[in-house]
């Protein structure tokens, strides 16, 4: 858990700061449209999903802040799951594609949430994970300020990210426009 609920503080303003993000390559890396089911893991107040939801046969968006997952329900009236994504309540092999946006760097624990995130991929399946580029100066600086705001924020490198995924027999590829950073992941039959 994070020493403050920075998440829940931010909820209401979230989507007003944040924005949409119509040119984001995200559906085209998930190879969208799927009539399977949509994970956005980390998926705070589901901004992400509610562009991509006619895209999937359902969208479902899990996070640990329930003020995130309230307007997620109030905005978007998307499906919603409470946890952490380190553990998520879902069985094995419940989700076409899996997506994370922003989230990676604000997990408690990298490692074990590929892991899990590739327990709940179904064969045949893809995830996307989309991280700020840590080679930019300003993503550095950011990464700062996340810190001195006493948030979890540790920012991987791609090249590290898409090792986790290599490490469970993932086959991977990696793709960088501007500032992001996007790590492919697919699990084949």
């Amino acid at each position: 858990m994070p020493l403050l609920k920075h998440f829940n503080w931010i909820a209401p303003h979230y989507e007003a700061w944040i924005g949409a993000d119509g040119n984001n390559p995200i559906a085209t890396l998930a190879a969208l449209p799927t009539p399977g089911r949509l994970l956005d893991a980390g998926g705070g107040t589901g901004r992400v999903s509610n562009y991509l939801r006619d895209l999937a046969g359902q969208v479902v968006v899990a996070d640990e802040s329930f003020g995130m997952l309230h307007q997620a329900v109030a905005l978007h009236a998307l499906p919603a799951a409470e946890a952490e994504v380190e553990a998520l309540p879902f069985p094995a092999a419940s989700f076409d594609r899996i997506l994370m946006v922003d989230a990676f760097h604000h997990l408690r624990d990298q490692r074990q949430t590929a892991g899990e995130l590739w327990r709940v991929l179904a064969e045949g399946g893809r995830i996307v994970i989309e991280e700020p580029d840590v080679r930019k100066l300003s993503v550095k600086l950011t990464a700062i300020a996340e810190k001195l705001l006493l948030m979890r924020s540790h920012i991987w490198k791609a090249e590290d990210i898409r090792e986790l995924f290599d490490n469970l027999g993932a086959a991977t590829r990696l793709h960088q426009e501007g500032f992001r950073i996007w790590v492919i992941a697919e699990k084949h039959r």
